[in-house]
């Protein structure tokens, strides 16, 4: 048992003495059994091909800056709300080639208030965005999906 599995069952262990809100010996003994049991099979059935050119410890922060990009997009979105807004679909161009991190775009910009994945076709991605009608095409979804894609970036192993 090395240190990465050794970390990996303590913080998962940690997650579900979270989730249960309970912290006794019995709790912590069945979330390590837990633990233990996911660690299997995880190992056991789900390939790792897809994720081995992801750095994680660069994801590290990256719900906590995400959650800050939500509440600031909300209150742009607020704004945008008791103005003349419209509403509409845009196709951009998608930078990350691994298929993690695109999920991980894809789901971030879901996530932000004022632009819904539609569809994603190849490398391209079609947004249904909401902006003020005085600017032209969409550069609220665009920028926020850039920031999102050059957060991503960071965590690719180029190989």
């Amino acid at each position: 048992m090395g240190r990465h599995t050794i970390f990996v069952m303590l913080a998962l262990t940690a997650m579900w003495v979270i989730l249960v809100e309970d912290l006794s010996w019995q709790t912590v003994a069945i979330g390590m059994f837990v633990s233990m049991l996911a660690m299997h099979y995880m190992g056991k059935y789900l390939k790792h091909d897809e994720i081995e050119n992801v750095n994680f410890y660069k994801l590290a922060t990256y719900p906590f800056w995400l959650i800050a990009k939500i509440y600031m997009d909300a209150f742009y979105l607020i704004r945008m709300i008791f103005s003349d807004t419209k509403c509409g679909v845009s196709k951009e161009h998608l930078v990350p080639e691994n298929e993690t991190l695109r999920m991980i775009l894809l789901d971030s910009v879901t996530l932000t208030p004022g632009t819904v994945v539609v569809d994603i076709e190849e490398d391209e991605i079609i947004l249904l965005s909401i902006e003020d009608r005085k600017v032209e095409g969409y550069p609220f979804a665009r920028k926020g999906l850039r920031e999102i894609e050059n957060v991503l970036r960071e965590a690719h192993i180029a190989k």
